[in-house]
């Protein structure tokens, strides 16, 4: 059995070609993950997996006092080693960062506290930041002030914060489809809270897994559309989970480090199809925080994702390639 609290293991029969099927649902990352795999080995798989992500947590998870990422954060500027996959995920971090000019930052903490936003409505006690506060928060965020040696140390300046939160998930569901690769899987779909989403070759009868994205009408069933996927990463980042109403206004978790506040780009969610599950999940948010013009010129600039973009006055925009995957 899996090592993360909460797991069961469901397993039985294929989809009618004798292959073993099995799914879990448990509790990590501060989300409810959801893994559904078919192959010969699909029971043992998924406990594995399962214990994989609890490893993953331990090392990423900012929440937790006893994390990696915590003890890094306590360091107060001493050069310090990680573990290698703290390590990996902290180098996507920084050059996601860097390559999307800080839209994406995993060096964010202080203004994530700053702001609290983690409910649907505002928690007690919940206050509006002043812009003196904000700027002071500012001054201790941004990935330049995160420095990196090759055997793997990390040295923070003192006072800043690192929240993998963007792109932990998505490093994770990554790591799972790579253990289902190489333990004999044929067939998975893997979910980290919905928003980070790797599929695993096609469904067992051969046709794509089906994702569906939250946004749309009642007359949708609370659905935007749905996208279908065959061996990708799919992450979603929006405005509509984690948020606060405070004075008549809403306020959301998606800061933008060139204001400090949340982002006002224009853009209600974005979705990300990628090759990578980091890449997902960092460019999903940091596309929202770019807004529409700058995402679709980072597209064309780019060309190694899809996306999903839904406008604040819900138009929605779809990228070239993924117009052949999304249904609306």
């Amino acid at each position: 059995m899996p090592s993360a609290p909460g797991a069961g293991i469901e397993a039985g029969a294929g989809a009618g070609d004798g292959a073993e099927q099995a799914a879990v649902v448990f509790p990590a990352m501060g989300t409810v993950v959801s893994l559904r795999a078919y192959g010969p080995t699909a029971g043992s798989t998924l406990a594995a997996a399962a214990a994989l992500v609890a490893e993953l947590e331990a090392l990423l998870s900012r929440t937790r006092p006893d994390s990696e990422i915590s003890a890094l954060n306590r360091s107060a500027g001493r050069w310090t080693r990680v573990h290698p996959d703290t390590d990996a995920v902290l180098r996507e971090a920084l050059h996601h960062a860097r390559h999307t000019g800080g839209a994406f930052d995993p060096a964010v903490g202080v203004l994530v506290d700053l702001w609290g936003i983690a409910h649907r409505g505002a928690p007690d006690g919940w206050q509006l930041p002043d812009d003196t506060t904000v700027r002071a928060a500012l001054r201790r965020c941004g990935h330049r002030q995160v420095e990196r040696v090759d055997d793997g140390r990390y040295r923070l300046r003192p006072g800043v914060e690192l929240d993998l939160g963007g792109i932990g998930k998505g490093y994770a569901v990554h790591r799972v489809r790579d253990l289902c690769r190489r333990r004999g899987i044929t067939s998975a779909l893997l979910s980290l809270g919905g928003s980070s989403v790797a599929a695993f070759g096609a469904r067992p009868d051969g046709a794509p897994w089906k994702i569906g994205l939250r946004g749309g009408t009642a007359d949708q069933g609370g659905l935007l559309g749905v996208v279908h996927l065959v061996n990708g990463f799919l992450s979603t980042s929006g405005d509509d989970e984690q948020y606060v109403v405070h004075g008549g206004r809403r306020y959301h978790h998606i800061l933008d480090l060139r204001t400090g506040y949340p982002a006002r780009s224009g853009l209600r969610s974005v979705t990300v199809v990628a090759g990578s599950g980091a890449q997902a999940e960092a460019y999903s948010t940091a596309l929202l925080v770019m807004g529409p013009a700058a995402a679709l010129e980072r597209y064309d600039r780019d060309g190694d994702f899809e996306a999903v973009l839904v406008t604040t006055e819900g138009r929605i925009i779809c990228t070239p390639g993924i117009g052949g995957q999304f249904r609306s």
